[in-house]
């Protein structure tokens, strides 16, 4: 690909203003990715999610907000690599055009977006900036249409169309936060019809005598009362504190005595 020097004004295309894709990759490898062309069209949906309760004798329906769901930005991109000129020097000096690019060196970096590096949980976050719009999300479903090749069949103009979706970004804890996290949460479990909540402290707390703390989570008077289809909440498991141990030296192991 020739430097931008080497092209004809009337070739060269303006960049002040182009769309670009800032990249956010989980490594801290970072990039912006400056878009050929600018999107002839942007389509952004967003929706609320609602549930419906019905009511007995009622025309209208109880509509409850149950939150927001992302939003989604839709939008292709045009890449061409067929034109690609460089000028002679010369007093006769002539553009003549070069050996064509692959356009795959621009369509590789966006079927990228989608795909999660080695040893991490996410792929990376991709924020779309042109203009006063600015939309920050993980980008999926991308579809590559290849539309003109050169001899040999090398790809040089393709239209890209694909979906920003925005979310929080929730890294993959650990696993010793992972198992931290789970052991401080509260467990609901059903009781059979061969289990009491004596075996359910065993089982879940490791101490059937843990039988108390079930019992006061639950407000149960009676443990003998709790009855096979019962749900009991399991409280998280104490972490046992360890107590210093003296090891038995005096402090005045090191005087004399006379």
């Amino acid at each position: 690909m020739p430097s931008v020097l080497n092209i004809p004004k009337k070739l060269l295309r303006a960049t002040t203003g182009n769309a670009v894709l800032e990249i956010e990759r989980p490594s801290g490898k970072n990039s912006t990715f400056a878009c050929q062309f600018n999107p002839d069209e942007l389509h952004i949906s967003s929706q609320a999610k609602m549930n419906t309760i019905n009511r007995k004798r009622k025309d209208k329906q109880i509509v409850q907000y149950m939150g927001g769901n992302s939003s989604v930005l839709d939008l292709r991109l045009f890449f061409d690599t067929s034109t690609s000129y460089e000028i002679k020097s010369g007093s006769d000096a002539k553009p003549v055009k070069e050996k064509a690019e692959d356009v795959s060196v621009y369509t590789g970096t966006i079927l990228s977006l989608v795909k999660m590096e080695d040893k991490v949980s996410r792929p990376p976050v991709v924020t779309f900036r042109w203009g006063s719009l600015i939309f920050s999300g993980f980008v999926d479903n991308v579809d590559v249409k290849y539309t003109m090749f050169e001899a040999g069949g090398v790809p040089v103009r393709a239209e890209v169309s694909f979906k920003i979706t925005s979310s929080d970004v929730l890294e993959v804890q650990s696993k010793a936060n992972q198992a931290d996290n789970v052991s401080n949460q509260t467990k609901c479990v059903t009781i059979t019809v061969d289990d009491n909540i004596w075996n359910v402290a065993a089982k879940e707390c490791g101490d059937a005598s843990a039988w108390r703390e079930v019992a006061k989570e639950n407000k149960i008077m009676n443990p003998m009362e709790v009855k096979a289809g019962a749900q009991l909440k399991v409280p998280p498991k104490k972490k046992s504190s360890k107590r210093r141990r003296n090891s038995g030296k005096s402090r005045a192991s090191g005087r004399r005595y006379r």
